[in-house]
C-alpha cells in the first residue's frame, strides 16, 4: 500500500467488513455510555430539585408569613 510521496506501509490483514463491524459496535457502546450517562444526569437534576423543594417547603425561615 503506498502512503502519501515515496512511502510504503504493510499489507493489512483486516478486511473491510470486519472493519465496518468493529466500527459499528465501538458506536454502538458509545451511544449506550451516552444515554445511560444523560439518564443519570436527569436523575440527579430531578434529586437535586426535589431536594430544594423539601428545604423550601419545611424551613422554618421561608414558612413564616410576613
Amino acid at each position: 500500500m503506498k502512503l502519501g510521496v515515496g512511502g510504503t506501509a504493510a499489507e493489512t490483514s483486516v478486511r473491510l467488513e470486519d472493519l465496518v463491524t468493529a466500527i459499528d459496535a465501538h458506536l454502538q457502546y458509545f451511544d449506550r455510555v451516552i444515554d445511560e450517562d444523560l439518564a443519570r444526569v436527569s436523575r440527579l437534576r430531578r434529586a437535586r430539585r426535589q431536594l430544594e423543594l423539601q428545604i423550601w417547603k419545611t424551613s422554618p425561615l421561608f414558612c413564616k408569613t410576613r
